[in-house]
């Protein structure tokens, strides 16, 4: 009955030190869930200019991003993320040191662009070390050692925020220099045997995006699923502010920790439950249980709808956040698997934007509530999209399950 405990027994080492550098990571992540308030509260910007400098921000990842996979695939894994994780570090700490406002900006800028070159590399080295078909439990160890260093990490930064400010950024920088040890003196380099492969006769990375229309159309479907979730940061706030007066913010923060409580208690089990289904089976479902937890907060006027249309759509986020990167892995060039990592995170982040921005124009027209039943429309489609895509990918019998 309690097999799926076992779920993540017998892994390789270089997997389980990942995961402690995920959560190390994410418990110190303490600068960028705080950002926006830092730059109004402590730098004194007004509000337009703080947004700007987020959004400025946010995009720089994109290019960081797709740098580190870049690198990682023609140099190495491990040094890529030692020198990024150091130098995102050494940026957060000389914010304890400088009191120029501007030049504090330029270092969360430099910080920022350096961190997104480790997203992809952390996610490469996974893959390089397990075999396709234990790419999904190890996606989901690290999964919940990035939600649960979050969890915790977020109620540390808030109390420092508040009266340790110098601590608050020093932690940050002291968590990426723990990490960054971790993988120094344990983490062997997998993906080397890769990069010293001679790629010279062999397409090149844009000309295989050209060519291999399954895995363009992948990442396409991975940005509209990113659309959808957009919305449980910005519509479902200005919902529940809608719905519950003055009560909002403090109804949306207990549904965030909803959202974590039930990632952390489920995520072992729904692994183990799904661990049979093909990685596109678990992304239909995935898009299904969007369909059904957003598009419920579109007849929910009571909290405990709220609460349970949450777990929906947290069991969608387990499903989905396990199997996309699975997927891509799995079906996608080795020596390219850096740099479709880093797509996959330019893909998210372009979801996610244009998720907000364009639901920030159909609030205006039509009005908070008109956004759910939309939003249930396009999981639908998507999730029935996804579907067929796996149909015909069967079909064809050219991609791995």
């Amino acid at each position: 009955m309690f097999n799926f405990i076992k779920l993540y027994k017998g892994l390789p080492k270089n997997v389980y030190i990942l995961f402690w550098i995920q959560l190390i990571n994410r418990l110190g992540d303490f600068v960028v869930p705080f950002l926006a308030m830092f730059l109004i509260n402590k730098l004194q910007f007004n509000s337009k200019t703080a947004s700007i400098l987020v959004t400025c921000i946010v995009l720089l990842q994109i290019p960081g991003s797709m740098l580190g996979g870049i690198i990682s695939d023609y140099w190495s894994r491990k040094s890529t993320y030692i020198l990024s994780q150091t130098l995102s570090g050494l940026c957060i700490l000389s914010c304890v040191v400088i009191s120029n406002k501007i030049w504090i900006v330029i270092l969360l800028f430099l910080s920022a662009f350096f961190s997104a070159s480790v997203k992809p590399t952390v996610n490469t080295m996974l893959y390089d070390f397990l075999p396709p078909n234990k790419r999904k439990t190890g996606q989901s160890l690290l999964y919940l050692g990035v939600n649960l260093g979050v969890s915790i990490g977020t109620l540390l930064a808030g109390f420092m925020f508040n009266h340790y400010l110098k601590l608050f950024f020093i932690c940050d920088a002291a968590t990426s220099f723990v990490a960054v040890g971790l993988v120094v003196f344990n983490i062997k380099d997998e993906g080397e045997r890769n990069l010293k492969v001679n790629t010279q006769n062999k397409p090149g990375f844009i000309h295989e995006l050209k060519t291999n229309y399954r895995i363009t159309f992948f990442l396409f479907l991975y940005l509209m699923y990113s659309f959808i979730y957009a919305q449980n940061s910005f519509s479902l706030p200005l919902m529940l502010n809608s719905l519950f007066d003055g009560k909002g913010p403090v109804f949306f923060g207990y549904l965030m920790s909803i959202n974590a409580i039930t990632v952390v208690s489920l995520t072992a089990l729904i692994t183990y439950l799904m661990r049979k289904k093909s990685s596109l089976i678990n992304i239909t479902f995935g898009g299904a249980l969007y369909a059904i937890g957003f598009g419920m907060i579109g007849i929910s006027k009571y909290f405990p709808l709220f609460i349970l249309s949450t777990i929906f759509w947290t069991i969608g986020e387990i499903l989905n956040s396990t199997n996309f990167g699975v997927y891509l892995a799995n079906n996608s060039n080795e020596e390219m698997r850096g740099r479709y990592s880093s797509l996959m995170f330019i893909c998210y982040s372009l979801g996610r934007a244009i998720g907000i921005l364009s639901m920030g124009g159909y609030i205006n027209k039509f009005g908070i509530t008109a956004v759910w039943p939309f939003i249930m429309l396009i999981a639908c489609c998507i999730s029935l999209t996804m579907f067929l895509f796996h149909i015909s990918s069967k079909k064809s019998n050219s991609l791995n399950f």
